[in-house]
């Protein structure tokens, strides 16, 4: 028994021992990590960058920015590659950027590299890129302007530059050389060889023929003496009487339409009848039906609206009609049907009295139809419509017979 608790008791504590290295191991692992991540993550942000470091990398930055602002111009040559030296730099400067504040800096002197990249490439396109050496070009106009008397011309330029040289060489040794410079010599020879206006003498830039005015005598007038016997005292309107004449223009205009619609359905079912009698036996569905249809009138009297109300001559007039038709049918004067081919009819009616209409248990049913330009049209096309039946009003005419009052 001795020897088995003993057996027992190593076993145990070797368990300990293991357990003890395995979480040994772990907590060496968990502390690893962090540290492996929090150097990852200082790489490129470090809130506890050294002072020094970061003055003299903003340092560095500003030098940058200020070198560039100073030699934009050489910047902008061809052959310098100071723009690129510059990124470069900057790339060296931002390698050791951990604060956003500094990096704000690097950004900043990005763009106006990138700004300055995009005039070079602009002037690199436009050829302007080699442009002109400066004191060359000044000490060519010094020596032309020197060359030249002071009173010269832009005509024979070369032979008086021959002559002047001659001249100067000659007297080279008597006295010195004229220094006045001759501005106004350099100015003609520049602008007027790239000039194209034509020339033009000095007395032909005014007017050819000149007019002297002359002063106009105004003659006093006596005052126009009004008549007051013959002035018209303006009429006064109301708000009431243009209803009231309006009105009465919307009645007489309904009132020739209702009464024309009677007259028209009436003749066109005396013709039927009148043909249906001269055969001289009891006329069959088909040969009334027929003669309908040639009239173009319906079972109960009615006529056919659009060619009724379709003016071929005005579309303006056509909407007009169906606007006063549309007056008739809400009073009851005009009634709306179908023929057997499903054409719609209007024919004339007689409205029912208020209580009588209550009893009968008639009601109104609004309908909106609309007309435009292409379907009118097509309206005068279909029902081949030469004359309208409503009588063409002239506009001058309509007009003069509405002309009331001082406001016409």
């Amino acid at each position: 028994m001795a020897l088995d608790t003993s057996a027992t008791g190593s076993s145990s504590s070797t368990k300990r021992v293991r357990l003890a290295e395995l979480q040994g191991n772990a907590e060496s692992t968990q502390s690893s990590q962090p540290r492996a991540s929090q150097r990852a993550v200082n790489d490129y942000y470090d809130p506890d960058q050294d002072v020094a470091e970061r003055r003299k990398i903003r340092k560095g930055l500003r030098d940058l920015q200020r070198e560039m602002n100073d030699c934009r111009g050489e910047f902008l040559q061809t052959d310098n590659k100071g723009i690129l030296n510059t990124i470069q730099k900057a790339n060296e400067y931002f390698a050791q950027v951990k604060q956003t504040s500094d990096a704000t800096v690097d950004s900043a002197l990005l763009v106006n590299a990138a700004d300055l990249s995009y005039k070079k490439a602009a002037r690199a396109s436009d050829g302007l890129a080699a442009g002109i050496d400066v004191d060359e070009f000044v000490s060519k106009c010094l020596s032309f302007m020197r060359q030249t008397p002071a009173n010269g011309s832009s005509n024979g330029l070369g032979t008086q530059r021959r002559t002047q040289n001659r001249g100067n060489a000659d007297e080279s040794d008597d006295e010195g050389v004229d220094d006045t410079l001759n501005w106004d010599l350099l100015g003609r020879a520049a602008c007027f060889p790239y000039n194209t206006r034509p020339s033009l003498s000095g007395f032909l830039l005014g007017p050819l023929s000149v007019q002297k005015r002359t002063r106009q005598l105004t003659q006093r007038r006596a005052a126009n003496q009004i008549d007051r016997t013959q002035v018209v005292r303006p009429q006064d309107l109301e708000e009431q009487d243009l209803d009231r004449q309006e009105s009465s223009n919307l009645t007489v205009m309904c009132t020739k339409i209702s009464k024309l619609l009677k007259e028209v359905a009436d003749a066109r079912t005396n013709t039927v009848d009148e043909e249906l009698r001269a055969l001289g036996r009891e006329p069959t569905t088909e040969e009334i039906e027929a003669a309908m249809d040639k009239h173009q009138i319906s079972d109960i009297g009615g006529i056919l609206l659009f060619p009724f109300a379709i003016n071929p001559k005005s579309f303006g007039q056509s909407v007009e009609n169906l606007f006063y038709i549309s007056f008739l049918i809400r009073d009851g004067n005009v009634g709306v049907g179908q023929n057997r081919h499903g054409l719609v009819t209007i024919q004339p009616s007689t409205p029912y009295a208020p209580l009588e209409a209550q009893q009968r248990g008639i009601q109104k049913h609004q309908l909106i139809w609309s007309l435009n330009f292409e379907i009118w049209q097509q309206l005068v096309e279909t029902f081949d419509i030469k004359e309208s039946i409503i009588p063409h009003r002239n506009d001058e005419e309509f007009q003069r017979q509405n002309q009331h009052g001082w406001y016409s």
